[in-house]
């Protein structure tokens, strides 16, 4: 498997020449008062000016990035505006934020969180159990929809019982059934708290969205621009830039044009920039490009309901004809990795899942199920993830893959559409094969495990993924019900193998995010969601 060296940062670093002057016990006063002079002079002529940090740094990116009252979280975590109870480390696990620690009886149905002390909201109001109990009564008016993870208490705490205070800094959440992953379904947007007061009488946000994290949102345009601002009041290390702008541009030749002719300093949020615009600034010392790891996966949704992907010898060959290196390597520039399996390789519990690639074996399984009869298939792109990624050439790959079978009569035709009505036609199943992205909304797996591949799974009837399988319906029973945390990563590990095999959807790239920005900056890095978000972006000069 061929990859892409990982991109060195490069970046403009400003050096402050000190230099100390000494004397022995030999020297005289008068020597001893010349060097320190010149010394002086030296350091006041070297010396850099202290750099502004006031002035405003501009992103882009092709989307809202507060998608405002509406959304279930108002910001995307990445902004700093609010933050969890529970974060993850490095290695995708679950790890302290908001709360410090916990633990749960020998049931896993009573977990009892220890909250941070210490802590303020940015209007000042003291964080404590009380506001993490009024953010579990607004979970309960939901589900809320959102441009990045929605809310759901039913999924997102299953089983939900009861939640209460024992102090001020200590919450019990008690459930009906065993829970031994929770921690990892709280991860970032699964356990997120905002200041009460903030909250409309539906839930809903009632002006501007107020956390505890080190920015506070001071303008929002809908459509056009936010603006967020140092909060100098954060509990923890405190964000360096005062102001960051965040336009929405989703046109990529438009937001690569601003960066480009510096209108904004960086493009932000999946897909940014494109691989082809990437490559051609790594390397121009006007330019850092920086590659992260992601929890997206890039899917070729089927509609396994209808003729012809009804058929797993359909799935399959599609499966094997498609080469996935090749569209790396020939539209996403080498960027990303070939997906064999469902599970992000971000995930702790990714388990992998080999990459087959055999166009003989594949053709023939297609020819089997079609015949010579002529076959139309719609290909669906949605315009959101279209702008983001190369999706058009390569569903022209596909396209000219399934067209080009010796012995069959296939035609593939290629719609872009919003993504709206592109999910109600897939609903409707009035479509054979969709692009589409995936993130991992938490830590946890089981909702996406459940939702794809569950018979009655919302994901599964919503994009008409015709998915049925009894033995996963068991597996996903008995994932609800163990108390063995080993057990269910043994679980997950089954659901894997089933999928890599059964091809409910075909999973085609794992990303690899790019970020940009201009070298007047610094601070700036692709990562996967975290608590640093923006806080070390900072101008270089």
């Amino acid at each position: 498997m061929t990859r892409k060296p990982i991109f060195r940062l490069l970046a403009l670093v400003c050096v402050l020449a000190v230099f100390f002057g000494g004397c022995g016990a030999a020297q005289t006063a008068e020597t001893t008062a010349a060097a320190t002079q010149a010394t002086e002079t030296q350091a006041a002529e070297t010396q850099t000016p202290e750099i502004d940090q006031t002035r405003e740094i501009v992103f882009a990116a092709s989307r809202d990035q507060c998608p405002g009252e509406e959304d279930a979280h108002y910001a995307s975590m990445t902004l700093g505006i609010w933050e969890p109870l529970i974060t993850k480390d490095e290695s995708g696990k679950p790890a302290p934020a908001l709360a410090t620690d916990w633990s749960h009886n020998d049931e896993c149905t009573v977990w009892t969180f220890h909250l941070r002390q210490g802590v303020n909201f940015s209007n000042g109001v003291p964080f404590n159990a009380d506001a993490v109990l009024a953010n579990f009564d607004r979970m309960k008016k939901g589900p809320f929809d959102s441009s990045f993870y929605g809310i759901n208490i039913d999924t997102d705490y299953p089983g939900l019982v009861s939640y209460e205070k024992t102090d001020d800094y200590t919450i019990v959440l008690t459930f009906s059934d065993p829970l031994p992953l929770q921690d990892y379904t709280m991860v970032n947007y699964g356990s997120c708290i905002f200041e009460p007061s903030c909250f409309a009488e539906d839930g809903n946000f009632n002006g501007f969205a107020i956390g505890t994290g080190p920015y506070v949102v001071k303008e929002n345009v809908l459509g056009q621009y936010c603006v967020i601002e140092r909060n100098d009041n954060y509990w923890g290390e405190p964000a360096i830039a005062q102001t960051i702008r965040f336009k929405v541009i989703p046109d990529a030749d438009t937001r690569y044009a601003a960066l480009r002719a510096g209108e904004v300093h960086g493009l932000c949020d999946l897909g940014a920039i494109s691989p082809s615009q990437a490559a051609e600034i790594d390397g121009d010392p006007a330019y850092t490009v920086t590659l992260g790891t992601s929890g997206i996966t890039h899917f070729l949704n089927v509609n396994g309901g209808g003729f012809p992907f009804n058929d797993l010898r359909m799935r399959q060959g599609l499966s094997l004809l498609i080469d996935r290196q090749t569209i790396i390597d020939s539209f996403f520039n080498g960027y990303n990795l070939p997906a064999g399996g469902f599970l992000s390789y971000s995930s702790p519990f990714y388990e992998e899942q080999p990459v087959q690639h055999d166009a003989e074996k594949g053709a023939e399984l297609i020819r089997e199920v079609v015949g010579d009869q002529a076959v139309e298939l719609r290909f669906l792109l949605p315009n959101g993830d279209a702008n983001r990624y190369p999706y058009q050439e390569e569903a022209e790959y596909i396209q000219a893959l399934l067209e080009n079978i010796d012995g069959t009569n296939i035609k593939v035709n290629i719609e872009l559409m919003d993504w709206g009505p592109c999910k109600e036609e897939m609903a409707a199943g009035n479509y054979n094969m969709c692009l589409k992205i995936q993130g991992l909304p938490s830590a946890n797996p089981f909702s996406l495990f459940n939702s794809f591949m569950g018979s009655s799974g919302s994901t599964n009837k919503n994009y008409g993924l015709g998915y049925s399988n009894p033995e996963v319906d068991a597996l996903l029973a008995e994932a609800k019900d163990t108390l063995d945390a080993n057990h269910l990563a043994e679980i997950y590990n089954q659901l894997q193998e089933i999928s890599a095999a059964d091809l409910p959807n075909i999973p085609v790239m794992y990303s690899q995010e790019v970020a940009a920005c201009s070298s007047d900056i610094t601070g700036y890095e692709a990562t996967v969601y975290g608590l640093t978000g923006y806080t070390q972006v900072r101008w270089a000069k």
